[in-house]
């Protein structure tokens, strides 16, 4: 019994193996410059710093049973840096061309942890994480294929896209356009140009201050539901082919009356707020 509790011991240390790696790195720049992140897998957290610098803390973690194979995995993997001027950029893809065998047991596991000037932009893309920026002023644009997106506090453009996660928006100014394959999106507080689509979740949506430019949110996934003030005014357009549309503001209707069709003006007219649902009902209601 002692022998096959040992032999059973040594199997949990050798299926249990793990390797960590972090980097830290800090790199000289001035507002205005560019964060460029490419990587095959781990997420990434963009926040800013009140100095002249970008600040980097990798942390990645790989579990295959061996050690030799956890190493050979980062190896093929190595996360480099380089700057130019005042744009600084980080990747980490596979070198070889043959991908090394993914087995049941593996675990992976990566944080690209980020901090730079207020003014600064992002270009962001991960195979395998979620994907987080908060408080920049500038040029955002982030894609994953394995994680959530999160916005929040941002003056600048933004163009997020993710195939396995919900997208959240929050306290934006400027233009915004997101879409998700895989959850639903939360819009709140954006003042700009929005345009959202989902086909894979529900789409909620509220704006505080009146709208100041076009909106378009599109589900296949599930309904759609947008809270504004009650003397908000804009062209209503809005399709369901999946539930009902309702609205508690009143509409101007034009053309015909429908219980899955509503168009027309809200208080007088504005810019135009396109609403579709193939999943569910919209729903337009008063804060």
């Amino acid at each position: 019994m002692k022998l096959s509790c040992i032999l059973l011991f040594a199997s949990c240390l050798a299926a249990c193996a793990e390797t960590e790696e972090q980097i830290n790195k800090r790199f000289a720049v001035q507002p205005g410059g560019k964060i460029v992140v490419d990587v095959d897998f781990g997420s990434i957290a963009i926040s800013t710093n009140a100095t002249s610098e970008v600040v980097v803390d990798v942390f990645r973690k790989i579990s295959r049973g061996s050690k030799s194979d956890e190493e050979a995995f980062l190896r093929d993997r190595p996360v480099t840096f380089s700057q130019d001027g005042n744009s600084i950029t980080i990747h980490s893809r596979a070198n070889s061309k043959l991908t090394l065998t993914w087995r049941r047991s593996q675990r992976v596991e990566g944080k690209f942890t980020i901090t730079v000037p207020a003014a600064f932009h992002a270009q962001l893309k991960t195979s395998g994480g979620g994907i987080a920026v908060s408080d920049l002023t500038g040029e955002v644009k982030a894609g994953t294929s394995g994680g959530g997106l999160r916005f929040t506090r941002l003056h600048g453009t933004l163009d997020g896209d993710t195939s396995g996660g919900s997208v959240v928006v929050k306290d934006f100014r400027g233009p915004a356009q997101v879409g998700t394959s895989g959850g639903g999106i939360t819009i709140e507080n954006v003042t700009g140009k929005v345009d959202g689509s989902t086909s894979g979740g529900s789409i909620s949506a509220r704006f505080s201050s009146p709208l100041s430019e076009a909106v378009k949110l599109e589900s296949s996934g599930g309904g759609v539901t947008v809270r504004l003030a009650e003397t908000s005014a804009f062209n209503l357009d809005a399709s369901s082919s999946g539930g009902s549309v309702s609205s508690d503001l009143p509409v101007t209707v034009v053309g015909r009356i429908a219980r899955d069709h509503l168009k027309g003006a809200v208080n007088g007219g504005g810019k135009p707020m396109v609403l579709r649902a193939s999943g569910g009902g919209i729903h337009v209601r008063k804060l």
